[in-house]
């Protein structure tokens, strides 16, 4: 069994769209596990069920992030703002 961990009572939540919630996984529990800090988790309900995924930190993802956001951002923030 997992045993709780002081620092990872509180999570912070990245992102939430329709049913995934994104979260960022504890820099203590990143430091137990080998994952890099900024490591990401996303919980979608599908299906009767949660799927998830890490999302690991990469230089690569970060340059593609920014272009996206760059890009697309205003249009996302609109989007969001008109889906409530």
């Amino acid at each position: 069994m997992a045993e709780a961990l002081e620092e990872t009572k509180n999570l912070k939540t990245v992102n939430v769209e329709k049913n995934t919630w994104v979260l960022e996984v504890p820099a203590e529990i990143c430091r137990k596990e080998g994952f890099a800090e900024g490591t990401l988790v996303s919980l979608t309900f599908r299906n009767g069920g949660i799927q998830t995924s890490y999302i690991h930190p990469s230089k690569k993802a970060e340059r593609s992030a920014e272009r996206f956001i760059g890009k697309y951002g205003d249009f996302m923030k609109e989007m969001r703002e008109i889906d409530g």
